[in-house]
């Protein structure tokens, strides 16, 4: 694991570790490099700890276990510490203050009790030798005879007490030692604090002197702008005082005169502009001059016409000079490109390739004069000088490929690049699996192929897997190794098999001979017949036939004859419906050990991906097929041709380009050019890697390190600014005679029909992908979700944003903003992560906002997870709606015996005329008569508020609704507080008409809800009641 360390502002360090524990923002036990640690290895002393370098990447320092520090037995683990532990802090001293308090405390506690101690017995000694000294004065007044017993009585005394002394002294000295460690103990805790008081103190101070330094910056900023402004208002007035100053309408005027003149010129009615490169001041003083010339005779205007009309023949002709000479320069260089490709090489229809051509003719065609562009506006010089530069650049690159092209020689063969295509879960990558020994096909997700991935085979390995078949079929390979291409076969993934079928030489269609061809199988013949592109099929899936023996060993040819009769009878049946479902495609075919025509038939080569059967016969075929048929495709040279096939990042590396090199050589630090979403990247080059042998690129191995690569192979490029670049794309490295100006138009004519696939919307989903290819495929099933379990076309889903990578907190913030749309856009307030990872501040934004995070391996899941979102809102909204919706109904009583209760709550008898009556319903009466017709009916001045329906029963049941099938009903309307009582017999009467109390916004509930659930006759009523109730 990649730590990145930081001990609190004075210093950051990279780290490897091992410990399981760890993650991000933990505050651990840390020993930088030049500190001495316990020496695990020998078991005793110190060692000093250094940095390091593991799989090309720097460790400095490490962290530290609990018991490689002493403290306790805890190993494997990094030694955490609180939050509240101050950065930069000793382990010690952290340990004793933050982790074991109480540890601290009692040494505290015990080096306090040894003091008091000390001092008690010091006391008592005091005490003692004050008494002795009073009893010896006493005694010196006694006579001289006591006084010499007592001296050397008193001799011997205080040579005792020396010596008790000397032995108390020696018992004090470790006490003593003690209490001077803890004493110097608690000093340098209390320097410590100190010193973390003062850096805090002087963060707090660099806080403060940045915020001024900001707000100054701001302030300074705020004048520049306000001074900007003052300016151009200066400058506008000064415009506006002199009438150069024009509005938008004046602008267009001035155009439109600008356009009439041009047509006045075109057809000679006025003399054209010769020097239009003259500056405002000349032609000031022209116009002056024209203003002040005096009326011409007649012969004078006769001359003028004559010479303009010179002139205008001289430019005629020029511009047919230049001309002619553009058209030479472009039939040459479609010469060149010929010579360039003997196939096809942009992988458009040919139709889509001629109108681009045409379109590419007639914009030369507008903008072949030096001084015009592609509209027809005139150049500057700056401009035409660049134009000038890259055209001369674009000749010497042109010059230097033919030369390249003319050193080619049969000698010097690349290998051909091999591309696996068919249906889903027809084998293709279990097929390379085989070959290889892997297991790719595990790894992914669902066992469908979701990158497309590059493996490279050299010659030896392949001479060493094929030897039974070669010595029976006496042939030699020709090609270095080969460089095949797995693509996946599902019906999402259509730009990646587009993508990869765009450089093969020679491709390998997988067929599951139990199910013959498929419509993904159809597809990929289609295209391999647009691109002309010569493929085998692989027959795969033969350990399926019943009673299969394998012989992984043998070719496949002696294979089949050892199998028993009735499963040679199957294989040839099923074989021949296979060879038939070809020829309806317009395909000849024929088992490749009886082909003698490999360029009228297609060579079938029954394999299993299981049981190995022949792997060898299609490694054989695919390593001499290519120095038969495509010989002067293969041959190499120096026109580096190397296009990109995923964008991807990888922890450790950083973002990488998925690249195969088909012609020339990449080098370490050169300067390339690749096509971005956002315009021309420019970068160089920090490392070039490739997987081992046989190895699949797009499995994370330990990659082979390279100074230097030559063509076909596949390449990952490691450079800086490539997270937007465009897979599908060519890449281009700048040489010492290119322009780069030139190599960014030259790249930016790829981005054509790509960017239109990555189209974005204002309201929609965020969309975060892997590679750019996965983010093309999520974004073309999106657009074209399929159909639902009963036929009927998915709705397609918008999408408002696109990301590349691990989903960040930015991803998050970015689709919140669908949170302050209309409610109406609110299931769109989500992210559909495929295939990468949820960093932990997204997910906790996420969470925060209330934005869903639906992450998945597989594009399906995705959909239905996004699928089950919006029908849950819907669900939520329509139950939500049921309290606001009115349902359209007109009901009248039967008679006037049916008016049970004439006042609040009314209980009536009625009859449903129209409509459907339901449970909390408000009704009114109008004032005008129902006509029943919305053409004839009037609308109401007055509306008596005469409450809600509170119950409804039918034959002393309750029901919930009632309609004109019912019959007679009855119902309770009751009315809400401070609503107007009205009287029977007065305000209405038995023969009153009740209808329901639409709006506006009860009328758009229904719409939008429960536009199914109304039938269309009460469609009709609710024309009728918005005029009768006068609703807009």
């Amino acid at each position: 694991m990649i730590l990145q360390v930081s001990d609190g502002g004075f210093g950051n360090a990279q780290v490897i570790t091992n410990a399981k524990n760890v993650a991000e923002g933990l505050k651990v036990a840390f020993a930088p490099v030049g500190a001495e640690i316990f020496d695990e290895e020998l078991g005793a002393g110190t060692t000093t700890v250094k940095s390091v370098k593991l799989k090309g990447i720097n460790s400095a320092g490490m962290l530290c276990s609990g018991k490689l520090l002493g403290l306790n037995e805890e190993e494997g683990q990094a030694l955490v510490f609180p939050d509240n532990t101050p950065l930069g802090l000793g382990v010690a001293e952290a340990y004793y203050r933050v982790l074991h308090p109480e540890m601290l405390q009692a040494l505290k506690d015990h080096a306090e009790a040894e003091r008091k101690a000390i001092e008690e017995r010091a006391a008592a000694k005091k005490a003692e030798q004050e008494a002795k000294k009073a009893a010896a004065a006493a005694a010196s007044a006694a006579g001289g005879g006591e006084e010499e017993g007592e001296g050397e009585e008193k001799a011997g005394e205080s040579s005792k007490n020396k010596k008790k002394k000397g032995k108390g002294d020696g018992d004090s000295k470790p006490k003593n030692a003690k209490l001077a460690a803890l004493q110097e103990m608690q000093r340098l805790l209390r320097e410590e604090e100190e010193r973390i008081r003062k850096m805090e103190e002087e963060r707090k101070k660099e806080e403060e002197e940045a915020l001024r330094l900001q707000q100054e910056m701001e302030a300074a900023e705020e004048e520049r702008k306000r001074l900007k402004k003052e300016r151009k208002k200066e400058k506008e007035e000064q415009l506006r005082r002199e009438g150069k100053l024009l509005s938008k309408k004046q602008k267009e005027q001035q155009a439109k005169n600008e356009a009439f003149r041009k047509t006045l010129e075109e057809q000679g009615m006025v003399p054209p502009r010769i020097n239009n490169e003259s500056d405002d001041e000349e032609e000031k003083g022209n116009e002056a001059g024209n203003n002040q010339t005096k009326k011409l005779s007649k012969n004078e205007i006769l001359q003028l016409e004559k010479e303009r009309k010179q002139k205008q023949r001289a430019l005629q002709e020029e511009r047919e000079r230049k001309k002619r000479e553009e058209e030479e320069a472009r039939l040459k260089a479609e010469q060149l490109a010929k010579e360039l490709a003997n196939v096809q090489d942009n992988w458009e229809d040919d139709e889509d390739a001629d109108q681009g051509k045409d379109e590419e003719d007639s914009s030369e065609d507008s903008g072949s004069g030096s001084e015009y562009d592609s509209d027809g506006n005139k150049l500057s010089k700056t401009q035409r000088r660049t134009r000038k530069a890259k055209k001369a650049a674009q000749a010497r690159r042109m010059k230097q490929m033919e030369t390249n092209l003319q050193k080619k020689s049969k000698d010097n063969l690349r290998c051909p690049v091999v591309c696996v295509l068919g249906h889903v879960d027809t084998g293709k990558t279990k097929i390379l699996d085989k070959i290889r020994r892997t297991n790719v096909q595990d790894g992914e997700a669902g066992g469908i192929t979701q990158q497309i991935g590059a493996s490279f085979f050299p010659i030896d390995a392949i001479t060493e897997k094929t030897r039974p078949v070669m010595e029976l079929h006496k042939v030699e390979y020709n090609v270095p190794g080969l460089l095949i291409i797995d693509t996946p076969g599902h019906e999402s993934f259509t730009n990646l098999r587009t993508r990869g079928s765009s450089l093969c030489d020679l491709a390998v269609l997988v067929v599951d001979i139990m199910h013959g061809l498929e419509p993904q199988t159809i597809e990929s013949i289609g295209l391999l017949k647009k691109r002309r592109a010569p493929f085998v099929i692989a027959l795969n899936k033969i350990d399926r036939l019943y009673g299969w023996e394998p012989h992984p060993e043998l070719p496949v040819q002696q294979a089949l004859e050892m199998q028993a009769d009735s499963v040679k009878a199957e294989f040839q049946q099923r074989y021949d419906f296979a060879v038939r479902q070809l020829q309806e495609q317009g395909l000849n075919a024929c088992v490749f050990y009886e082909n003698q025509d490999v360029r009228t038939f297609l060579n079938v080569v029954p394999t299993s991906a299981i049981s190995g059967d022949g792997m060898m016969d299609l490694l054989f075929l695919l390593s001499t097929l290519p120095a038969k048929m495509l010989i002067d495709k293969i041959m190499y040279h120096e026109n580096l041709e190397c296009t990109v096939l995923e964008v991807k990042a990888i922890e450790g590396l950083g973002t990488t380009m998925d690249v195969i090199v088909v012609n020339g050589k990449l080098k370490e630090k050169q300067k390339i050019v690749v096509c971005g979403l956002e315009g021309p990247i420019v970068t160089q080059i920090r490392s070039l890697l490739t997987p081992q042998p046989m190895k699949e690129m797009r499995v994370k191995t330990p990659y082979i390190h390279h100074q230097e690569i030559k063509g076909a192979i596949g390449v990952k490029i490691c450079a800086n600014g490539i997270e937007r670049a465009l897979a599908g794309s060519n890449l281009y490295v700048v040489g010492e005679d290119d322009d780069e100006e030139e190599l960014k138009d030259e790249v930016m004519k790829d981005l054509g029909g790509i960017l239109k696939k990555v189209k974005k919307n204002e309201d929609g989903v965020y969309v975060q992908a892997s590679t750019l290819g996965s983010l093309e495929a999520l974004l073309e099933f999106l657009e074209r979700p399929g159909e639902d379990r009963d036929g009927n076309p998915n709705p397609p889903i918008p999408v408002s944003g696109i990301g590349i990578g691990p989903v960040s907190k930015y991803d998050v913030m970015r689709c919140g903003v669908m949170l302050e749309r209309e409610r109406e856009w609110e299931a769109y307030a989500c992210i559909l992560a495929f295939d990468v990872p949820v960093l932990p501040d997204a997910e906790r934004s996420a969470k925060e906002i209330g934005i869903p995070i639906y992450t998945a391996e597989i594009i399906y899941h995705l959909f239905d997870a996004f699928t089950k979102r919006v029908a849950d809102i819907k669900a939520k909204k329509k139950e939500e709606a049921k309290k606001k919706a009115l349902y359209p109904v007109v009901f009248k009583i039967v008679d006037e015996r049916c008016v049970f209760n004439k006042k609040d709550p009314y209980i009536l008898g009625i009859d449903v005329v129209e409509g459907t009556l339901k449970l909390g319903l408000p009704v009114v009466i109008p004032n005008v008569k129902w006509t029943g017709d919305a053409k004839t009916q009037t609308a109401a001045t007055e509306l008596l508020e005469f409450g809600q329906v509170m119950s409804i029963e039918k034959d002393k049941k309750a029901i919930d609704s009632a309609t004109r099938a019912s019959g007679n009903v009855a119902i309770r309307i009751e009315q809400r507080k401070n609503m107007k009582e009205y009287t029977f017999g007065r305000h209405w009467t038995h023969e009153s008409l009740f209808v329901s109390r639409l709006n506006r916004e009860s009328i758009d509930l229904l719409k939008e809800h429960f536009r199914d659930e109304v039938p269309k006759e009460d469609w009709k009523l609710v024309v009728k009641l918005k005029k009768l109730l006068n609703i807009p």
